[in-house]
């Protein structure tokens, strides 16, 4: 009521905006038949009086953190200049760059010193390698050795690792996306009925239902999916680029 609007739809259609400010503290509803049939009844099914629209939440865990919705956000307006002839070379020229630094950070690793390890990381490291002992007590020292450098993390330096995440993680997370499942402002399908619609979000924190905005109007529902497109065809123009 507060937004002084009014929608409605007819024979089972989903509600469409119909008058927009709307100066009445009452009404009442009627109907105009424009034919001269006869007996012509209509019939009130159902009616909703909706307030001021609330904050709408991510919903995780059901859908992406607000962390992993404002990556993919950047993400796609990155892809959208991509596509887009004048952006397209920069774009590429800095993900070329900020990829050649993954070999400098790995080969520089070995000289570098090491970062500290939590005690919980160290306490489940022994716990590990304890129970690893147990169970193939005749592993040489190699085999143990070459078991333990597979986790080459450990080996960077903390400013090898901080390049890594701020300078090479964002160009991989382009190129591959971070998290394609259900998340605000992503689109979604409905199983049960195969529409597609652009994800709103949910109302309350550890609700199953979502809201959601379809071409003609909103509805919350249930049963959700995820129908991200693929970052292929953006791997394949920055490809051709090279």
């Amino acid at each position: 009521m507060e937004a002084r609007t009014i929608s409605f739809g007819k024979n089972g259609e989903e509600p469409k905006l119909a008058f927009e400010d709307v100066d009445a503290t009452e009404l009442y509803p009627c109907v105009m038949f424009y034919s001269s049939n006869p007996g012509e009844k209509v019939k009130i099914c159902d009616m909703q009086m909706r307030g001021t629209p609330r904050d709408l939440l991510p919903g995780d865990p059901v859908c992406s953190p607000t962390a992993t919705v404002l990556v993919e956000a950047t993400t796609q307006l990155i892809r959208i200049l991509h596509r887009t002839d004048h952006w397209t070379h920069r774009i590429n020229k800095t993900m070329i760059e900020r990829l050649h630094k993954i070999k400098p950070c790995f080969r520089d690793a070995a000289g570098a010193p090491r970062l500290k390890k939590s005690r919980s990381v160290q306490s489940r490291e022994e716990h590990d390698a304890q129970r690893e002992s147990q169970e193939a007590p005749g592993r040489t020292e190699e085999e143990k050795g070459r078991h333990g450098r597979q986790h080459g993390l450990g080996e960077l330096s903390e400013q090898h690792l901080r390049s890594l995440c701020t300078d090479v993680w964002p160009v991989l997370a382009v190129i591959g996306g971070a998290d394609a499942g259900l998340r605000v402002g992503g689109r979604c399908v409905h199983k049960q009925t195969g529409r597609h619609a652009t994800l709103l979000g949910v109302a309350k924190e550890g609700s199953s239902s979502a809201k959601v905005q379809w071409d003609e109007a909103e509805i919350t529902i249930r049963y959700l999916e995820s129908c991200c497109r693929s970052a292929l065809h953006q791997e394949t123009r920055l490809r051709r680029q090279l």
